[in-house]
């Protein structure tokens, strides 16, 4: 039996629609309709009423228990199971990709040294993505960016995601003129975006953690700035805004994490701003859902990044060392 067919099953059957499970499963509908007709074929019975609303049939109601059963023993299985090298454990860790970057040099190399008998598979996706893969995926821990939490997940906070204003050297200049000296310190202390309504401006995606930060300080500040570009990798966002195509909101996060060096080299390049702290931004949380509970091995993995994001915010992280 294919686990693709049966995985792509429960996604159908959970979201009652073939867009919106084909979407969290990120194939083609037609691609996920052909894996239904194959399961069905295998089975000799049809598990799907094809009609709006679609519903499971006796058949297909009866299966949905057989599937998520396959399902969570294959997750035992491979959480058991050896994987190379001597591995005794599997652990499959989801991660957002932005944050990846930020948190993993720090934090998955003192779990391993002190783990030798574990595999660990680290996967990074978008924070909607995540989402879907704790349930379809066997994924047993997830790191990220939550806008709203499923009440079927266990949620552990772990960071407010505060924001910073990354504006171009040479932007700041044209804008502030004589007075870009004053402004700068001013917005040192606190950033004003309204100055920045008429400049331009990198936005990412609406639905991504970035473009809803960006849209709630829009809100907060009662301004409608000139987008140039949309780009959906924040890394590459700001990596134009160094290059001085325009002004970026960005995660402080992400910021305090680089290397001091590389801090030093993109300060010649570009000024960074505080902005307010809004409560209705998104938190990085570590979620899970396996029967309520998360595994010995998984717990401690959630205890260093617990850890770390509290010497993050007791401002004890140094970013130029690694654990």
């Amino acid at each position: 039996m294919d686990f693709t067919l049966i995985q792509s099953f429960v996604a159908v059957a959970d979201e009652g629609s073939f867009s919106a499970a084909a979407k969290h499963l990120f194939i083609s509908q037609q691609s996920l309709s052909k894996q239904i007709a194959r399961l069905e074929e295998e089975l000799g019975t049809t598990l799907l009423v094809r009609s709006r609303p679609l519903h499971l049939t006796g058949d297909g109601r009866l299966f949905l228990q057989t599937a998520r059963e396959m399902l969570r023993l294959k997750e035992d299985y491979e959480e058991n199971a050896s994987h190379g090298g001597g591995a005794e454990k599997q652990l499959h860790v989801g991660i957002e990709h932005t944050l990846a970057r930020s948190l993993l040099p720090h934090i998955l190399p003192r779990y391993l040294r002190s783990h030798r008998d574990t595999y660990v598979r680290i996967t990074e996706e978008s924070p909607d993505a995540l989402e879907k893969a704790v349930t379809y995926e066997g994924v047993d821990l997830v790191i990220g960016s939550i806008h709203n939490p499923p009440s079927s997940y266990k949620t552990v906070p772990l960071c407010k995601k505060e924001q910073l204003l990354v504006v171009p050297k040479a932007l700041m200049d044209e804008l502030g003129g004589s007075e870009s000296e004053a402004l700068r310190r001013r917005f040192a202390v606190l950033a004003d975006m309204r100055f920045f309504e008429k400049a331009p401006f990198i936005r990412q995606p609406r639905d991504s953690s970035g473009g809803r930060s960006l849209l709630n300080y829009c809100r907060y500040y009662h301004i409608a700035p000139h987008f140039v570009c949309e780009v959906t990798n924040v890394e590459n966002a700001f990596q134009l805004a160094v290059s001085g195509l325009g002004v970026l909101v960005y995660a402080r996060l992400f910021w305090d994490t680089m290397p001091r060096k590389l801090q030093q080299d993109y300060l010649e390049l570009v000024d960074v701003f505080p902005l307010p702290y809004l409560p209705d931004t998104d938190k990085v949380c570590a979620y899970y859902r396996r029967g309520g509970e998360a595994s010995d091995s998984t717990q401690e993995l959630l205890e260093l990044f617990k850890a770390f994001f509290a010497d993050y915010e007791q401002g004890k992280l140094s970013t130029d060392d690694r654990q």
